[in-house]
């Protein structure tokens, strides 16, 4: 996708779409929000649950060792009356356990590798961001920066001004993730690379010693990386 080089002038948007955005991931069948793969390694797996037991005793059997599944760092995704997926990340995705009811209670599955993806409700789709290469990089003192928005759907080279639903923003103790999505243009479209547009983000706090991330790809991106 194209974005504005340095020194190149984007033109700011008219008014920035504001409607609530509250995107989820999902790595099989229960969503979850941004916050459980921005927070880091969980300990979820030492919870006083039945199919987080199921869990530790997969876990601690050989069986794990020989899958080369981390033993500690879970995190619960979601659960109901018949299963659990736990998840724990792995270099360039998550590894992935689901625990199931059985005749006997709560058994653990053969785990299994996923890349988290959004769930985008019907008439929005994926978009990135990069901050701009002409102006100061965020500091821990920035709450508010401009960010250039890219569509990542076929547009026909078109910027995606007044279709742009967001930011949102979310905060934890490392990392403040940013995230855009689009209202894609209707019919078939060109496939040439598409503009950036400019729009400006409030953190709603100072960055501080948080990284700042587009939570739009995953994994989470580098911002100043062209996309």
């Amino acid at each position: 996708m194209a974005v504005a080089a340095c020194g190149e002038s984007v033109p700011t948007t008219g008014p920035v779409s504001r409607d609530p955005l509250s995107l989820r991931y999902t790595c099989g069948t229960f969503p979850f929000g941004p916050e459980l793969l921005a927070a880091g390694p969980g300990h979820d797996e030492l919870a006083n649950t039945g199919p987080a037991a199921a869990l530790r005793r997969y876990l601690a059997s050989p069986v794990r060792v020989q899958h080369r599944v981390p033993e500690s760092g879970w995190r619960l995704f979601g659960s109901d009356t018949q299963r659990a997926e736990f998840g724990s990340s792995v270099a360039g995705g998550m590894w992935i356990v689901v625990v199931r009811v059985s005749a006997t209670g709560w058994v653990a599955s053969a785990p299994d590798t996923c890349q988290p993806h959004l769930i985008l409700p019907a008439g929005l789709g994926q978009a990135s961001w990069t901050i701009d290469p002409a102006q100061p990089r965020p500091s821990a003192m920035t709450q508010v920066f401009d960010a250039l928005v890219t569509e990542r759907a076929c547009a026909s080279g078109q910027r995606a001004d007044g279709r742009i639903v967001g930011p949102q923003v979310v905060r934890t103790a490392d990392v403040v993730l940013v995230i855009f999505a689009v209202r894609p243009l209707p019919g078939g479209q060109r496939c040439p690379g598409n503009p950036a547009s400019r729009l400006t983000v409030d953190l709603g706090e100072a960055l501080g010693s948080r990284v700042l991330l587009d939570g739009g790809r995953l994994p989470f991106g580098d911002p100043s990386a062209p996309v």
